[in-house]
C-alpha cells in the first residue's frame, strides 16, 4: 500500500511539472491561477482604483499606504492610530472589496 500510495505521487509530480522553453522564462514567473487566461479574468488597476476612490478616507488611506509596501507599525506612526485599528481597518477594507469584486472570480 505505501509503495503504490508513492508510485502514484511520483507519477502525479511528473504530470504536473511544466518545462518552460521560452527564451526568457516567462511561462514559469507567472502564477499559475493569474486570471489572465480571459479579457475578463483580472481588473485593471483603474477599475479598482476607480472602487477604492469611493471607500471613506478613514478605510481607503491605511489600505493604500499597506499596498504600497508600509508596514503595520509605520502606517499606524504616520496616521497616528493605534495598531490595531489599522489593521481592522485595512482588513475590512479588503473584505469589503473581496465583495465587490466577487462577480469576476
Amino acid at each position: 500500500m505505501r509503495n503504490i500510495f508513492i508510485n502514484n505521487y511520483r507519477k502525479s509530480v511528473r504530470e504536473n511539472t511544466v518545462v518552460d522553453v521560452t527564451e526568457d522564462l516567462y511561462h514559469l514567473n507567472l502564477p499559475q491561477d493569474s486570471g489572465l487566461d480571459t479579457p475578463d479574468g483580472a481588473y485593471t488597476a483603474r477599475e479598482i482604483s476607480a472602487i477604492l476612490a469611493g471607500f471613506p478616507d478613514d478605510y481607503r488611506v491605511p489600505f493604500s499606504m499597506h499596498v504600497a509596501g508600509y508596514k503595520y507599525e509605520e502606517i499606524s506612526s504616520r496616521l497616528s492610530m493605534p495598531l490595531g485599528t489599522v489593521k481592522s481597518r485595512i482588513f475590512f477594507t479588503r473584505k469589503r472589496l473581496r465583495e465587490l469584486l466577487k462577480d469576476y472570480r
